[in-house]
């Protein structure tokens, strides 16, 4: 029994100390806090969205409010300006919008969250919307602006089905929720200018046609509806795997893609078995940019493509992945940057079997005319071998291109079957290539030894080939530069520009 005094009196005896010392610490177990309106807090001026999708509610942003002071302060009040309640705010886990005797304490912070909804605008250009988060405490008044520019959308909330040809504008945008389906007797046209915001479920299922009609500098994009922020320095938009992709079925034909840039899907474009038949291409990919997927850019299984001054780049799990069909590339760019883990580690995969290496061959044929395939292993810029190919006695040329190859030299400038004036594992010298921030402009620098080493006789023949995916006249006195880009040379009155990020 004196035993269990002992005990209950230590337990009492640490357990008094233990609150004395948060009360020491914290002040407020006196309920002290100071008036002194010479005790600041210190926050943010402002809190700024990106651009945002009305209707739609934001993922979170947050923002914290120090006190840097040796004294207790309590807020008196924490209040939404507007009426309109476009902003929601969280603080301390409750949602509102207005706080009485919220408490921080000397040398401690707070978070507050922020999300952000609006209704249309019913303006075809993003408008800007603003509140304030007023703070009055000890007579101080001060105030946070929070802006975003409200951008007004048509809103695909469940699966869509085009049953009968059907155009889509460039208007407002599209934020897309669910699959979009187009049966095989319709066609589904895309116009200039048009972006479709995808949701993580967002994909394209084509038994039909799919027409894209862009424009340079007016391309048809494709891409996360996400707008904020993956990690520190990196966008959702920067990150693949955030939708799903545009599949072709073995029923869909005559598909034709011109001036798209389409990225940070599951897959890039994918197009199924059916039967082959030469110079009839499934699916025609102009002036367009397929980038950073979680699979591969392209694949196409059994299908005959034709792809000009069109880029596919940065596909985890490869580019380019060709298995049978005809197939040919004409001022392309093949570009592997990615620390993937797939079966297709490669910029280009070549095969006339099936995935795995078969005595069984079908039909297939692949040309590359003046197209640059490179990548790298590592971010240090470490050339790989990125053709890979599958598959017995292969009907594949380079001519005039840049490639990234293990086959020796010496065996290439020999191999008059596969190759024609082909340069062979030098740094083609993109513009920017940076692994760390995910920031990529495959535009060609002046010093790029893809200068005016294409074949002019290719763009002579094809008038479509004498302006690059930006429009940039390809100048017939000389020859050409490799890849989808012509190099702008700079002056002091122009600089290149750049349309893709």
């Amino acid at each position: 029994m004196k035993a269990r005094k002992i005990i209950y009196f230590l337990n009492s005896f640490f357990a008094g100390l233990l609150l004395l010392g948060v009360c020491v610490t914290h002040s407020g177990c006196k309920d002290e806090f100071t008036t002194d309106s010479a005790y600041r807090l210190s926050m943010p001026d402002s809190l700024l969205f990106d651009t945002i999708l009305t209707q739609t509610l934001t993922p979170t942003a947050s923002f914290k409010i120090y006190n840097d002071t040796e004294e207790d302060i309590k807020i008196e009040s924490i209040l939404l300006q507007s009426e309109k309640n476009f902003f929601k705010i969280n603080i301390n886990g409750q949602s509102g919008t207005s706080f009485s005797n919220v408490k921080i304490y000397a040398k401690d912070s707070m978070f507050i969250f922020v999300q952000f909804i609006a209704d249309r605008s019913g303006s075809d250009e993003p408008l800007l919307i603003e509140d304030k988060i007023r703070f009055l405490y000890n007579g101080n008044v001060q105030e946070i602006v929070l802006s975003a520019y409200g951008q007004d959308v048509y809103l695909m909330r469940e699966k869509v089905r085009i049953q009968k040809d059907t155009t889509w504008g460039n208007d407002l945008p599209i934020l897309i929720y669910d699959s979009v389906i187009v049966d095989s007797a319709a066609t589904l046209t895309i116009k200039e200018g048009v972006t479709l915001y995808m949701k993580q479920k967002g994909t394209f299922l084509v038994n039909g046609s799919l027409h894209i009609e862009g424009a340079a500098g007016k391309d048809v994009i494709f891409r996360t509806e996400r707008m904020d922020n993956i990690s520190r320095n990196r966008t959702y938009d920067q990150a693949n795997n955030q939708w799903g992709g545009i599949y072709f079925s073995s029923s869909s034909k005559d598909n034709r893609i011109d001036h798209a840039f389409i990225r940070g899907g599951a897959f890039g474009l994918h197009i199924d078995s059916s039967e082959v038949v030469e110079n009839e291409y499934r699916l025609i990919v102009a002036n367009s940019h397929i980038h950073n997927t979680f699979n591969a850019c392209l694949t196409a299984k059994n299908a005959n493509v034709y792809a000009y001054n069109s880029l596919f780049t940065n596909g985890a799990n490869g580019c380019v992945v060709l298995v049978r069909g005809y197939h040919q590339f004409d001022h392309c760019t093949i570009s592997y940057h990615k620390a993937g883990t797939g079966y297709n580690n490669y910029a280009l995969r070549l095969s006339n079997s099936n995935f795995v290496a078969s005595s069984d061959t079908y039909p297939f044929r692949a040309l590359f005319n003046n197209c640059i395939v490179t990548g790298y292993t590592s971010k240090y810029h470490t050339p790989g071998n990125e053709i890979y190919l599958v598959g017995d006695s292969l009907d594949y040329k380079f001519d005039h291109s840049l490639i990234f190859t293990d086959i020796p030299t010496s065996e290439v400038e020999q191999d008059e079957k596969h190759f024609n004036v082909v340069i062979c594992n030098e740094d083609p010298q993109y513009v920017q290539v940076d692994m760390d921030q995910f920031n990529f402009d495959f535009h060609l620098s002046e010093e790029s030894p893809c200068k005016e080493k294409g074949d002019l006789g290719l763009v002579l023949r094809n008038e479509a080939y004498q302006v690059d995916r930006d429009g940039v006249a390809r100048v017939i006195e000389a020859a050409p530069d490799m890849g989808a880009y012509q190099i702008v040379v700079k002056t002091e009155e122009t600089e290149t520009k750049s349309t893709d990020k």
